[in-house]
């Protein structure tokens, strides 16, 4: 992946890299799923765009498999949000005879249910892929928050996420809270503990995470 691509269209949250920062590819698929929302919602009432949305589609299928070595569920994933972009896009043409309309309107309800389906299964995928690993505590703490942002992430692809891709403010991660405050990220650890987070970019490499305890509540 070509991370510099990328570079305007990653959350505000990202910072400019240390030089010795930590390439992660959990962080580094997070900064292109949020690149790739942000994008498809600046693109979305554009029909003439078509073709820069497949593109968008394409990069981000290729920076999964790169990342975490691709799957046939986060393809379809990806084929299907754009596709359900396209059909919402036509709907707002009013040259559309009226069966029609309710031809994809029907289909929409479908292409919803199944990337919802979809959605919940790389959830696994992923959780398995960038599980914490390390005994350091920090390294424990920074691969939650990886996995906590990678969940946001993809549930931005749900039809109950908010409009444009808006990632959801909390995650689970076992015992641990991941909260996406857009500048950074916050930890909040069983025992009360909480970790700021920030997503680091590593030109030319990828990005990562470094967090840092804040106190107990």
């Amino acid at each position: 992946m070509e991370i510099a691509k990328w570079c305007y269209l990653l959350l505000p949250m990202l910072l400019a890299a240390c030089s010795n920062a930590t390439v992660s590819p959990g962080m580094t698929l997070v900064t292109g799923l949020s690149g790739y929302h942000d994008e498809m919602a600046r693109l979305a009432g554009q029909p003439a765009r078509w073709p820069e949305r497949q593109r968008l589609g394409d990069s981000l299928k290729g920076t999964h498999m790169a990342t975490m070595g691709g799957s046939k569920e986060f393809n379809r994933l990806v084929e299907l949000d754009i596709k359900r972009t396209e059909y919402s896009i036509a709907l707002n043409e009013s040259s559309l005879r009226p069966e029609r309309v309710t031809e994809m309107k029907q289909e929409l309800v479908k292409m919803n249910n199944d990337i919802d389906s979809l959605a919940a299964l790389i959830k696994k995928q992923v959780g398995r892929l960038a599980a914490p690993g390390g005994a350091e505590p920090q390294q424990m703490i920074e691969g939650v928050a990886t996995i906590g942002l990678l969940y946001l992430a993809i549930d931005a692809f749900s039809s109950a996420s908010p409009a444009g891709g808006a990632s959801l403010a909390e995650a689970r991660v076992g015992n641990y809270t991941v909260i996406d405050q857009q500048k950074f990220a916050m930890v909040r650890a069983p025992d009360g503990q909480t970790f700021q987070c920030i997503t680091v970019l590593v030109p030319d490499e990828g990005a990562g995470i470094q967090c840092a305890p804040l106190g107990t509540r």
